[in-house]
Order: structure tokens, then sequence, then C-alpha cells
């Protein structure tokens, strides 16, 4: 006779139980049903070409070939912000929510570690800290385990290949390719009745049986969603690229009422150490087309739900002999939807100065990331354990991103 934990470790189930939950109602009394949506930027995202400060002169001498055209200098221009600042053309339509007031910006922001490592600073940055110590799980989980209790099996949601460093920890997590891969490790035909016999197996009280079952149940909700049958609203359009798509399932799957409280998702290929001129444009219509499907297709469930962005750090300020740009410091972030406070570029501006460049010619950090992110969590979600969430974060005034 077979043994439940040879059975489960044989169809890839035994290593996923740790990550799931059951589902029940997952608002805790006092608590609202808002959701957070945090977009990772993998590569080091080149804020300076990005949200461009075309009222200093050094920007345009840092960068004769690749600076951004000032507003309103013919075409190709960049989009005005306040004046001071301008939004990079390929970004038209979020440009037209900062302007509407959905979206703001903080710029000289991120990662205050003078690593110029990709793995290391996403690490640190995930992990909520900014310097290596011993803390393994996520600032996100920290942030969940210290706020919920026994809650759907949706609540935290990674749509990546594997879960995020920001959702690892003791609180339960899940994490997706697409909903369409979400089950056990065999062939579709097989799938079910491996769903049936081992509900059968798993039908008693033990922590195994218990855990077990928490995955049946996810799995359960995931059969009967087929993405190819869902239909955005309010006729949004989501660019057919995985990023767009993630976030079309994450949609369907807050549509479809699953508890879904935090997700994680990542755009990747801002390493632009050549040519950015042909690639830049392109990942920033991505990033701005879905971000602009998506809050077209929530409608009014906007009101609900917070996206930020953020980038393990920038990129130097001059231009190198590639047409593109080496590891920097200061990047930026975005941040859109419920609770923000648009249109408004956020943060105390360096300077691209030669006295105010840091390290080899950096754009400096006044504004550490976890501080947009600790005034989100305690203005959007209640989180008063601000030292728990990132345990080595030095108490700056908050910028006033956020409402509650």
């Amino acid at each position: 006779m077979i043994k439940r934990r040879t059975f489960l470790k044989s169809t890839g189930l035994l290593g996923a139980l740790p990550l799931l939950t059951p589902r029940i109602g997952w608002a805790m009394d006092g608590q609202s049903d808002n959701i957070l949506i945090t977009v990772f930027l993998g590569g080091g995202a080149d804020g300076l070409n990005i949200i461009a400060p075309v009222g200093e002169g050094n920007y345009f001498d840092l960068r004769p070939t690749l600076a951004l055209k000032a507003p309103g200098s013919g075409e190709g221009s960049s989009l005005d912000l306040d004046g001071f600042y301008a939004m990079h053309e390929a970004m038209g339509k979020l440009h037209t929510r900062f302007h509407s007031g959905e979206l703001a910006v903080v710029q000289a922001t991120g990662l205050t570690s003078e690593s110029h490592s990709h793995f290391d600073s996403q690490s640190l940055m995930e992990r909520g800290i900014a310097s290596e110590q011993n803390i393994l799980d996520g600032w996100l989980n920290r942030h969940l385990a210290l706020q919920a209790d026994q809650d759907s099996v949706f609540h935290a949601v990674g749509l990546h290949d594997s879960l995020p460093v920001s959702l690892s920890g003791d609180y339960p997590a899940i994490s997706m390719s697409s909903i369409a891969e979400f089950g056990l490790n065999a062939p579709q035909v097989l799938e079910l009745k491996l769903s049936e016999t081992l509900s059968q197996l798993y039908n008693q009280n033990s922590l195994l049986d218990v855990e077990a079952g928490k995955a049946l149940d996810a799995m359960a909700e995931m059969r009967y969603a087929d993405p190819a049958q869902y239909e955005p609203e309010n006729g949004a359009e989501y660019p057919d690229t995985q990023f767009g798509q993630h976030f079309r399932e994450l949609s369907q799957l807050i549509r479809a009422d699953l508890g879904v409280a935090t997700a994680s998702l990542a755009l990747h290929g801002w390493d632009h150490h050549d040519n950015q001129t042909q690639v830049l444009p392109g990942i920033l219509a991505e990033l701005s087309d879905t971000l602009d499907a998506f809050a077209l297709d929530m409608g009014a469930d906007m009101d609900r739900i917070t996206i930020v962005t953020m980038s393990e750090f920038g990129r130097r300020a001059w231009e190198n002999s590639s047409a593109g740009f080496d590891h920097g410091y200061g990047s930026f972030m975005l941040a859109m939807g419920a609770g923000v406070v648009g249109g408004q570029v956020y943060g105390d501006w360096p300077g691209l100065g030669s006295n105010n460049l840091v390290f080899s010619g950096d754009l400096d950090i006044t504004t550490d990331y976890r501080t947009v992110l600790a005034e989100l969590l305690y203005k959007r979600f209640g989180q008063t354990d601000i030292a728990t969430v990132f345990p080595d974060l030095i108490a700056e005034p908050e910028l006033g991103v956020f409402t509650a």
C-alpha cells in the first residue's frame, strides 16, 4: 500500500504544501479588503531617462546623446510632469494617469546599499534590509504574518516561476507562472484522478492531512479557471507579453473573489549597458500599457488596489561609450491606485553636479525605498509594527505619497 507522503512526493505536491492555507473569508475584523500589488523592475531601471530632470542643465551635459528631449521640443520630446521633471514619451498612458491624479512618482529613491550586484541588491530589497544579515524571509511575508490569521489560499500570490523572496517566510503564500499551469505535476488527463485519490487519502485531522487538503482546495479553485475565456472589462487590452498576461490573470483572480490581498509580479529587462534607445521605449510601453489596462479592467475595484514599483538600483548619471549606462545607485518608484496622492513627483532632488554624485558618478538616494513602503503599509493596511517589517530602517519623514 502506497504511503501518503511518498504519493505526495511522487506527484510534486509535497514541496508545495507549506505554501498553502485554507480558503475562508480572508478579511479579519477591523481590516479592509485593500489589495497591494508590487512590481519589481529587474535589471536596474534608469530612473534618469524614465523620469528625467529636464530642468537641470547637468542632465543634458552628462548625457549628450541619450538624454530625453525637453517637452515641447518636437518629435520624440518627453512628456512634462511639473516643469522640472518629464516622463519618457513611451509612457503616454501613465502620463495621462499622472495628470488625472491616479499616479505618483518618487525620484532619487532606492536601496541604500553600496552593492552594484543585481543578485545581492534584489535579495536585500526583497528582504527589506539594507545590509547583509541573518534575515531570510521577505518584507511582504513579515507584513502579512503580523496582520493575518488563516485566510484565503490566494491571500498572497506571486505570479512568478518560483516564489519571490519578498513573499518567502512563515506566512503561507503561493506562486504560479500562470493559472493554466497551477496544479499537480502530472499530465492533464491524470490530474483530476490524482486529486480525487488524494482527497480520499487525506481526509483525517493530522497536520499532513490538513495541509494536503489546503493544497487540493487551491487546485480545485484553479481547475475551472480558464484564462482564455476571461474577457477584460471596459475595453481593456493587455499587451501580449508575459508581464501583460500576468496582470490579466491577476485581474481574473481578483474578480473571482478568491481573497487576493497581496500580489507580487516582475518585469525584467532593464539592464541597459548598451543601445538604450533601442530597448527602453519598448519595455516602458509594456509597463505603461499593462498598468493602464489593468486599471481600466478593474474599474471601480481600483478604489481598493494600490500598485507600487521598485528596482534594485538605477544607472550611472553619465552615458558610456556603448550608448548605454552602467550600474548606478538612485532610481525611482511609481505608485498608482487607491490612496495615492497623485500628480506629484516626490523626494528631495540631490542634483547632478559633480559634488552631488556619489560613488563613481551615481545619482544619490535621498529617500530610502522602505520609507515609501512603510507609509503605504501604515496608511493603507494599518501596519504599525514597521520595525519588524523593515528591521534596520532609519526613520525618515513621510513624503505624503499616500492617504488612508
